[in-house]
């Protein structure tokens, strides 16, 4: 195969970019495969980016950016690991950045120098829920949820021990929560129940953020896994329409959780997928956010804001790499055992075995930045900030024109427990503060509330928390 042309491109808005043991102030590619520790010197241009085109032959390589000019490895000007690690773009023992290169030409960033980031200018992204399940009614919503029922082909591809039921007993609504259980029982032919539910077809999104807050279930053989799939297959079956794991555990390996995406030139058929993982002590005691961010250019993913990896577009157009360019739905399952959960066998004495789900939230990006100038076009809830929360959350929406608003606090028996304001407001987003106490000016008692925001004859209810 013959030599791509290849561009790397860094932004060194934050550095003071320096000579090191050079004679002028300059920036470089610099790697094992990259003519060493000495790289090679990028040009600058406007406004501090720095740029190398090169030609480069086939393979993976790693490299960093280097300040300054030195020959040697052990020495200044390297990229700070840190910054790297906490992006998601650190890569082996050295955490170095990657970069695969085949045949065609390929541009390698912008990257900011210390970051994952496509820029130094601080990023800010504005969301607007979309579509929500916060598990409020006595039962599951039939018209956000599906069904996969039975043992699909070879264990659902992966050889997994139980059988998928739509059985209350395996899924069903408790204290304002989904609960998944797996149950150990013989049933179709399998030793074990449990439920894969899906919003295909009732909830499927290109781009956008998704949020969802759980506490998983603990015990050898366990695989409870939150994740995307194509919505279309336009690419073709698995994986070559790709699949995003927002969240996978396996409860042999207790304080890991993963994250992951499989396509066409990398899946975990061939052993190649590509993922990160964050160390975790408490996932089976307490609920955390999972949570990504996925755009025409990356997918990140975070645990209660912490992000601890990200997945770029190669921008080779190239569904083999990224086609993460489709409609995806969300899935949600406990399974048991596999190839993967069932590596160091299945613990018979955990059952029954839970995995909780408090809520799920997807949001789309909403330019904001000229907020006071637009109009919105239809009636939402943004959400509460914090949540959960103590002592206070602010609660955000939106209406599209002048009228009435109604917010009012609820506590899971449906009892109104404060009214926070009924009156009317002028088009545009709106913010209020709930201080956890009620009519009658007495905090409430730490738990589960809703608040629910009353337009022109229409109610939107959102669940928050608050703590002790």
């Amino acid at each position: 195969m013959s030599a791509a042309e290849v561009t790397f491109i860094v932004d060194m808005s934050d550095q003071a970019v320096v000579s090191g043991d050079g004679n002028y102030p300059a920036v470089y590619v610099s790697g094992g495969n990259l003519n060493g520790p000495s790289g090679i010197e990028m040009s600058e241009g406007e406004n501090d980016i720095w740029t190398l085109t090169t030609n480069i032959s086939p393979g993976t390589y790693t490299y960093k950016f280097r300040n300054g000019y030195y020959d040697y490895w052990d020495g200044p000007g390297w990229e700070n690991d840190d910054g790297l690690i906490e992006g998601g773009c650190a890569y082996g023992q050295y955490h170095d950045r990657q970069v695969v290169i085949n045949s065609d030409d390929l541009t390698v960033g912008p990257f900011c120098f210390n970051s994952c980031d496509e820029s130094c200018d601080e990023e800010v992204i504005n969301y607007s829920m979309i579509w929500n399940d916060e598990f409020s009614e006595s039962e599951i919503n039939s018209d956000k949820w599906n069904f996969e029922i039975g043992t699909g082909n070879w264990g659902w591809g992966n050889n997994e021990a139980q059988y998928y039921t739509s059985d209350s007993e395996n899924a069903y609504i408790d204290d304002g929560k989904l609960v998944i259980q797996a149950v150990n029982e013989n049933f179709g032919g399998m030793n074990y129940t449990s439920a894969r539910m899906t919003t295909k077809n009732k909830g499927d999104w290109k781009y956008g953020k998704l949020e969802i807050r759980a506490k998983l279930p603990s015990g050898t053989g366990t695989w409870p896994a939150i994740w995307m799939l194509s919505t279309d297959g336009v690419y073709g079956g698995w994986p070559e329409s790709g699949e995003i794991d927002i969240m996978e555990h396996v409860g042999y390996n207790p304080y890991h959780v993963h994250g992951t995406i499989h396509t066409e030139n990398n899946n975990g058929m061939d052993g190649t997928q590509i993922g990160g993982h964050i160390e975790m002590t408490d996932v089976f005691t307490d609920f955390h956010t999972y949570t990504i961010e996925w755009s025409e250019q990356y997918i990140k993913w975070y645990v209660d804001d912490t992000q601890f990896f990200t997945y770029y577009n190669d921008n080779q157009n190239n569904f083999e790499t990224w086609p993460f360019d489709q409609d995806f739905h969300l899935l949600i399952n406990l399974a048991i055992g596999g190839t993967w959960g069932g590596q160091q066998g299945i613990d018979d004495s955990i059952f029954p075995v839970k995995f909780e789900i408090d809520y799920v939230r997807v949001y789309e990006e909403i330019d904001l930045s000229i907020q006071d100038k637009i109009t919105p076009k239809s009636f939402m809830i943004k959400g509460a900030y914090p949540n959960p929360f103590n002592p206070s959350t602010q609660i955000e929406y939106i209406i599209p024109d002048e009228g009435i608003v109604g917010v009012s606090i609820y506590d899971v028996n449906g009892r109104i427990i404060k009214k926070l304001i009924d009156d009317s407001q002028l088009a545009g987003v709106h913010s209020i503060k709930w201080d956890s106490t009620n009519d009658q000016g007495k905090f409430v008692s730490a738990g589960i509330y809703f608040f629910s925001v009353d337009f022109k004859g229409r109610s939107e209810t959102q669940k928050v928390i608050l703590l002790k």
